[in-house]
């Protein structure tokens, strides 16, 4: 049934990423999409040089079918592991077919989306603490996410879930270095979309101080080593330099805090 809905429904889907319902059950088609130019990775990798850290290295998406491979063979290789990523329902080199994370009664929400629509701090607290504790579960079972951003982890009331998984950086990085790009890729999305939230970025800095002092002595460790390295970053007026640049300011800016109490 499956394999019959993506073969026919692929060639009509323009979307990169689309949800349709099956027989009553909610469904997403993922197709291929185009490969990303490499110009797009220049600035990182030339920032990663600057400052002697491989960690922030870029790991570039393929794109086309290459990108489908590797979501289905990472998504496999981290179920098998006891992670929570969608079920594969069908696949086929262009497209993949995943269950839906959450229910009619309760659906998924991302976790950049949960934590903006609440105002109770100990349901953030409770969030936070939830999400936090499922990535370093990922690393206690020697596991490393692709793109561990707030919006590539949806919640609901039982579960975390992870997606979005085109790249492997382990094809770039070492182990370690992939566990620690997962850290940082969490808090600067966090900090960068929660920064006009006072009540959630006033929670978010013990919740990581937390995570951390819980993760992986190894992770956290290699996490230490090149927080001062990224903190020379501070130097530059990036609050003057508009929208983005205050959300890396209040990043770095919170990333200072967390160097001076880990």
């Amino acid at each position: 049934m499956y394999d019959i809905f993506l073969l026919d429904t692929l060639p009509r889907q323009q979307a990169t990423m689309e949800p349709h319902t099956l027989n009553g059950e909610r469904v997403w088609l993922k197709r291929a999409a185009k490969r990303n130019s490499r110009l797009a990775y220049a600035p990182l990798k030339l920032l990663a040089a600057w400052l002697k850290l491989d960690a922030l290295k870029p790991v570039p998406n393929t794109g086309g079918e290459q990108s489908i491979l590797t979501e289905a063979k990472r998504i496999e290789t981290l179920r098998l592991a006891g992670i929570t990523v969608p079920t594969i329902l069908a696949k086929t080199p262009q497209a993949l077919l995943l269950a839906d994370a959450g229910t009619p009664d309760e659906p998924a929400v991302t976790l950049l989306d949960k934590l903006k629509s609440s105002d109770n701090p100990e349901q953030i607290d409770q969030t936070l603490a939830r999400s936090i504790e499922a990535l370093n579960s990922v690393h206690s079972r020697n596991c490393y996410l692709s793109e561990a951003f707030a919006r590539n982890i949806l919640v609901t009331e039982e579960k975390t879930v992870f997606i979005d998984f085109e790249t492997d950086p382990g094809q770039v990085h070492a182990p370690v270095d992939c566990m620690v790009r997962d850290w940082y890729c969490f808090i600067f999305s966090l900090y960068g979309k929660l920064y006009k939230s006072p009540m959630q970025c006033e929670r978010l800095t013990p919740a990581l101080l937390a995570g951390l002092r819980n993760a992986n002595q190894e992770v956290r460790e290699r996490f230490c080593v090149i927080l001062p390295k990224l903190l020379r970053l501070q130097r530059l007026p990036f609050k003057h330099l508009g929208s983005d640049g205050r959300k890396i300011s209040v990043t770095l800016q919170a990333l200072a805090v967390l160097n001076q109490r880990l």
